[in-house]
């Protein structure tokens, strides 16, 4: 099976292992109800490693490169 392009990326690794932390996180802020707040770490968590992806499906290195700025943010 072919691999995407973005899967073979240690910055999408790294994101991918920052979300599971994030979801820990979000496990514990839906115990103590605070559901709204666990829905927004989810989404969050998902979005850095989903931008990486999406941005993966241009068509031009260039244009791959700009999803980058996304992510300069967080220091992955």
């Amino acid at each position: 099976m072919k691999d995407f392009r973005f899967e073979q990326l240690e910055v999408w690794k790294e994101a991918v292992s920052l979300s599971d932390v994030i979801f820990d996180y979000s496990d514990l802020a839906e115990k103590k109800r605070y559901y709204k707040f666990a829905e927004q770490l989810r989404a969050a968590g998902m979005s850095i490693s989903n931008n990486i992806a999406e941005g993966s499906g241009s068509f031009s290195d260039k244009e791959f490169a700009s999803f980058f700025k996304y992510i300069q943010t967080f220091n992955i």
